[in-house]
C-alpha cells in the first residue's frame, strides 16, 4: 500500500489547486447580509454608465455592502455610473 492510499483524509497536497488558498472570515451578520444580496443578483446587468451597452458582471462591494456592475469598458461602476474609487474586494453570486 502507498503513503498515498494510507491517508484517510484530504491534505495539502490533496486540494491545493482545487480552490483559493485562504478563507475570508466576515462577521456573520455582514457574511448573511452578503449572501442574501448576492441570491438577489441578476446573472446579467447592462452597464450603467449612461450611453454604455455593454453587458456588466454583476457584483457586490463587500466593504461597503453595495451592489456594482464590473464593465468591460468602464471596469467598476456603481449603479448611478459612477466610477468604483480605490480596489474593494469584490464578490458576486455563485450561479
Amino acid at each position: 500500500m502507498t503513503v498515498a492510499a494510507a491517508r484517510t483524509g484530504p491534505c495539502l497536497e490533496d486540494t491545493w489547486s482545487a480552490g483559493p488558498s485562504f478563507r475570508l472570515v466576515l462577521p456573520r451578520d455582514k457574511r448573511d447580509r452578503l449572501a442574501e444580496r448576492a441570491a438577489r443578483l441578476s446573472r446579467r446587468r447592462s452597464c450603467s454608465v449612461a450611453g454604455c451597452q455593454a453587458e456588466g458582471m454583476p457584483v457586490l462591494l463587500v466593504d461597503a455592502e453595495l451592489e456594482a456592475v464590473l464593465c468591460p469598458v468602464h471596469q467598476l461602476v456603481l449603479l448611478d455610473g459612477s466610477p468604483v474609487v480605490g480596489e474593494p474586494m469584490l464578490a458576486t453570486a455563485a450561479w
